[in-house]
């Protein structure tokens, strides 16, 4: 399943991907307690992904952000007017987007800020849940699929390390991981039906900013520098495995607002 919310913020930086999971984490904790304490209670793949997209007609400045009490960097932020973000979620989980669908209800608004956390020049940032609206997903049928990215897809080695589509390893990482994640029981319960291929067609690497609080306090330094895969590219593999990819992402860090895709045929 798939849902556009539609968000009312006068701003929101670059760096909100931390945020929009305590989002969801709050929304969860409103509508099905036990849930979210069974998804960030252990140590396990989210069974979803997601994609914050600014309004067209937005403005980008640069600003102060205070990420916390030790952290301030100038960084891009988009500014609104009077348009909306929407934030597009994914799952296969039925239990997850029902119970974040009826947490948002009833969250309405959220404090993307704190008194010192992720201000913008020293200016909480609130967010206000307008609408949430259920989207038709494509069918996925065939053993080859080209899909878009909406948001990068992140392939990292055992050693943490970032593999790119143009790395002769990249296909085989891809299995590994996603032969990991489908084998979880909260997942498919089995790993991939058969080996994925992919092929790019237009894709290409990006650089993406992102934080968590393990890692500020584990480096010392306010934020990651992650390298991504974004673009179009060729997919095969078992349908029912295509599916599951389709609806929780492709790759590492989904969770995370990483390896969203859209079907283009």
């Amino acid at each position: 399943m798939r849902i556009k919310i539609l968000i009312k913020a006068e701003k929101i930086p670059v760096i909100y991907r931390h945020r929009i999971v305590s989002l969801i984490k709050e929304a969860l904790k409103k509508s099905d307690k036990d849930y979210k304490e069974f998804l960030y209670g252990n140590k396990i793949t989210k069974p979803f992904t997601f994609n914050l997209v600014p309004p067209f007609k937005k403005e980008i400045k640069e600003a102060e952000i205070q990420i916390d009490n030790k952290f301030k960097i100038k960084d891009k932020v988009f500014y609104s007017g009077s348009h909306y973000f929407s934030l597009y979620i994914s799952s296969p989980d039925y239990r997850f987007i029902i119970s974040l669908f009826n947490g948002l209800k009833r969250l309405k608004i959220f404090d993307f800020s704190s008194y010192e956390n992720m201000l913008v020049d020293g200016e909480k940032v609130v967010l206000q849940i307008k609408n949430i609206t259920v989207l038709n997903e494509k069918p996925v049928k065939k053993e080859e699929i080209i899909f878009k990215t909406n948001s990068p897809i992140i392939v990292e080695d055992k050693n943490d390390k970032p593999v790119l589509f143009s790395d002769k390893n990249f296909e085989k990482e891809l299995n590994e991981i996603t032969d990991r994640i489908l084998a979880s029981s909260h997942m498919k319960g089995k790993g991939l039906e058969k080996s994925l291929r992919f092929e790019p067609i237009k894709m290409s690497k990006q650089v993406v900013k992102h934080t968590l609080k393990s890692f500020r306090e584990k480096t010392g330094k306010p934020v990651m520098y992650l390298t991504g895969n974004s673009g179009v590219f060729k997919l095969s593999g078992h349908p029912k495995d295509l599916e599951i990819l389709y609806k929780i992402g492709i790759g590492n860090r989904t969770g995370q607002g990483f390896g969203m895709v859209e079907v283009l045929g």
